[in-house]
């Protein structure tokens, strides 16, 4: 890929790296690129700091192996 004009694409093009979705030539690039682009830095940043708050502040709740079959069950029906 060698153009990141549009932010859309470049958007996608950070979160298929951050997804460890990126081949290693692309991923070449895009590091590239945003060394030399203050924008895209920023837009990487802000995605990397959004899925870390996620991760380390988004709790799922724990749910017993009962409602599990249960809900392997109603699946089946």
């Amino acid at each position: 890929m060698s153009s990141f004009a549009s932010v859309k694409t470049l958007r996608h093009q950070i979160n298929l790296f951050l997804d460890n979705e990126l081949p290693k030539d692309d991923q070449a690039n895009l590091i590239q690129f945003m060394e030399n682009d203050a924008r895209s830095s920023k837009i990487y940043n802000n995605e990397k700091d959004f899925r870390e708050f996620v991760k380390n502040n988004v709790k799922r709740p724990s749910v017993t192996p009962d409602f599990v079959q249960n809900l392997k069950e109603r699946i089946k029906l």
